[in-house]
């Protein structure tokens, strides 16, 4: 996963995850990073771990995702949340909801990825139609 294809915030509101959310005050970014004040490793972020949904659980380096309610701990300096979250419990709703998403931003054309790239491409837009590429 890129580091921070969608946010998150965009996908938690969804009305039709209420029902299967595990633990519906967790569905808020920042309700879960709030969690974190007593977060006891440096190596992984807090932040990073409530895009990936999941929520401190106040022990050790244990988590929860507030949507399936898969727990994770043990975490290495290596590991990237939303990667582990994906691993460890891939039905998860919101884990399928964020797939989803970003498979939705995926560029069909390469050459097309970059904004200057499509702007160039209104270089010979006729004069006669008012439209600024910006």
């Amino acid at each position: 996963f890129p580091q921070d294809p969608v946010t998150t915030r965009a996908v938690e509101d969804l009305p039709f995850l209420s029902p299967k959310l595990h633990n519906p005050s967790m569905r808020t970014e920042d309700a879960r990073l709030r969690t974190f004040r007593s977060w006891p490793l440096t190596f992984l972020s807090p932040t990073d771990l409530a895009k990936a949904g999941l929520y401190y659980l106040g022990t050790a380096d244990k988590v929860a995702c507030f949507t399936c309610g898969g727990q994770l701990c043990n975490w290495e300096p290596k590991d990237n949340a939303m990667s582990e979250h994906r691993r460890h419990y891939p039905n998860c709703p919101f884990v399928e909801n964020l797939i989803r998403d970003q498979q939705s931003f995926n560029v069909s054309n390469v050459t097309m990825q970059t904004h200057e790239a499509r702007v160039k491409t209104f270089v010979n837009w006729p004069t006669r139609i008012p439209v600024q590429p910006e």
